[in-house]
């Protein structure tokens, strides 16, 4: 129980459900034992009085009412207890994907895509399936053997001893096999993460794939991964069908010492045939609950390991949150954009996992910190612009996700109009910025609902707006349908500089009051680029806006241009400043300079 206990508050809602679940199978065991009762009595009026219609008729009529009790009690049972299951299925898939959205964006680059499915799938439906007809069968097994255990002692003490001294037998081989099995589902659905990562990743990139020409080399790894996953299933395969074996065996024993010794009951005259048979009636009606009670035992072990693999993420606390306060709520926050990084740092904490010399299986770790950024420090006053430039790996997009608060620095403090962001609600400052990022990422549905994206209640003016300003419109006659044309997944029917346009559009419907390009206009031609930020300086001329780029000709008339290089700005300024400071920026220009005249010639 280790694991199902965090299941247990889900399953507590639903308690009068599970009460009339338990009701039904009162009913339900109280029927079925009453059975070999009926026929006991039956054999005995045979066996003296001989064969009379009426008796038969009376002892049919009997088992008749109770076959129609058990069909409705086992419906019952099925309506309340699965009904319970599938509700607390939705609401565990409900609560873990409300997590899912709320933990930060570095929980998912240490977590593959694959595995998270597997969780609210997979080990969702081994969850529901014990809790659905694992608990029913459990309900039913144990009330039954307790009536049954009842009426066999009170029929017969000694054959009642014989089986209690070996049903512990199969007790013993429940504990054993099955937590066997729950290590090996464990692994498992690990595994299942795994290739369905794999297949997820093949899909996304299958342009990569084709452009490359590894398809055979993603078949073979792809290959290699199921078998790893076929392999895992046929050692749990395995050890469920010892299992079941063991269990047929010990009942059969069972039968073989009650016959034995009941037969001599009988025939010297301590025991009625009509009790040695309603004994042996409670046998074989227990025989199918034990195999039952294995058939539970095996889905509770499976909803054990699942449990705990959707427990990891129920649990998981996000790091970047709200900060409590009664006073400041997401609308009485109105952020202007005044912002300052004063003195910010960020480190990056890595882990080294090596084996030992003297021992090879053991492990040691060695930790190393490296700092990405230190000692940030600027303003950009509301209204006007910001530029970062610097090579590949300075830290300039990190710096701009600190706006976000996708993390926190880890030494200095950023402001927004005066106010630390991290005393700020967090959605009241996400909502205040229009962010796009490197990657673009578009969601396959129609266009238009990208461009709305954040925005659904945005008018038609403030669409064609947006799509004008950023040059989309320029594109929107290769479009089947225009604006409502269906992308593919990922934007995949659409080029890069489309796809850049796409969400620049979509941060200006938002009409922020911070807007950030984190190198927004890579796939754009240089005229297009220059056109948008042409059209962008006027839309936000009370805004703040932040520009990285890596071409100067796209930022040298930003209001302030800093100079990232080993995550520390060397140099800070307008762009003519710059220039005659003669470092670092006027090489980069000159550099670029160059390379366009020769790409002219």
């Amino acid at each position: 129980m280790e694991h199902l206990r965090h299941v247990l508050p889900f399953v507590a809602r639903y308690r009068l459900m599970l009460f009339f679940g338990f009701l039904c199978a009162l009913v339900d065991a109280g029927a079925t034992a009453t059975v070999p009762q009926i026929v006991r009595f039956a054999v005995d009026d045979l066996n003296t009085r001989g064969v009379v219609a009426q008796d038969l008729l009376q002892y049919g009529g009997w088992l008749l009412l109770l076959a129609m009790a058990l069909s409705f009690s086992r419906f019952g049972l099925r309506l309340f207890v699965s009904g319970a299951a599938f509700r607390v299925e939705f609401d565990i898939r409900k609560a873990l994907f409300h997590r899912l959205i709320l933990l930060e964006q570095r929980f998912y680059t240490q977590t593959h895509t694959g595995d998270l499915m597997a969780r609210v799938t997979n080990d969702l439906t081994s969850v529901r399936m014990f809790l659905g007809p694992g608990v029913a069968s459990l309900m039913i097994v144990s009330l039954f053997g307790i009536i049954a255990a009842i009426l066999m002692f009170a029929t017969s003490v000694v054959l009642s001893t014989v089986v209690l001294a070996l049903l512990p037998f199969v007790v013993i081989i429940f504990a054993i096999v099955g937590a066997r099995m729950r290590r090996i589902f464990r692994e498992v659905q690990d595994q299942f993460g795994v290739i369905t990562t794999r297949a997820q990743e093949n899909f996304s990139g299958i342009r990569t794939i084709k452009a490359y020409a590894q398809e055979e080399e993603e078949i073979r790894l792809f290959a290699q991964e199921n078998e790893d996953y076929r392999k895992l299933n046929i050692r749990y395969v395995l050890l469920s069908g010892f299992l079941w074996p063991i269990i047929i065996l010990v009942l059969g024993l069972i039968n073989a010492a009650v016959l034995l010794i009941g037969g001599q009951f009988v025939a010297v005259g301590t025991m009625s045939l009509g009790d040695l048979v309603a004994f042996n009636t409670y046998l074989a009606l227990l025989a199918f609950p034990m195999i039952a009670l294995g058939w539970t035992v095996n889905l509770y072990q499976q909803a054990s390991a699942s449990m705990g693999r959707i427990a990891e993420i129920l649990h998981r606390e996000p790091e970047i949150i709200s900060p409590p306060s009664e006073h400041l709520t997401s609308d009485s926050v109105l952020i202007q954009g005044d912002i300052e990084f004063r003195n910010v740092g960020i480190r990056f904490v890595y882990e080294e996992y090596a084996a030992q010399e003297d021992t090879p299986t053991r492990w040691s770790t060695n930790v190393e910190e490296q700092w990405v950024l230190r000692h940030i420090s600027f303003r950009v006053s509301r209204g006007t612009s910001l530029a970062i430039v610097g090579g590949t790996g300075t830290g300039k997009t990190t710096l701009v996700n600190l706006l976000a608060r996708v993390r926190d620095p880890d030494e200095g403090h950023i402001f927004i109009d005066g106010q630390d962001v991290r005393t700020l609600p967090l959605d009241a400052l996400r909502r205040s910025l229009g962010y796009v990022p490197q990657d673009t990422f578009l969601f396959s549905v129609p266009l238009r609902e990208n461009v709305t994206f954040g925005c659904p209640d945005a008018t038609p003016e403030e669409i064609d707006k947006a799509v004008a300003v950023s040059r989309l419109s320029n594109d929107l006659a290769q479009f089947p349908d225009g604006l409502d044309t269906l992308i593919g997944e990922r934007g995949v029917t659409m080029s890069g500089g489309q796809k850049q346009r796409t969400a620049i559009a979509r941060a200006i419907l938002r009409d922020p009051s911070i807007l950030v390009l984190d190198d927004a206009l890579s796939s754009v031609d240089t005229n297009t680029a220059a056109q948008i930020l042409k059209e962008l300086r006027s839309v936000m001329s009370d805004r703040t806006s932040i520009i990285i780029a890596h071409r100067i000709a796209s930022v040298k008339d930003a209001d302030q241009i800093v100079l990232l290089h080993d995550g520390r700005i060397i140099e800070q300024g307008i762009h003519r400043e710059l220039i005659a400071l003669g470092g670092h920026y006027a090489s980069m220009y000159r550099r670029e300079l160059l390379q366009r005249e020769h790409e002219d010639l």
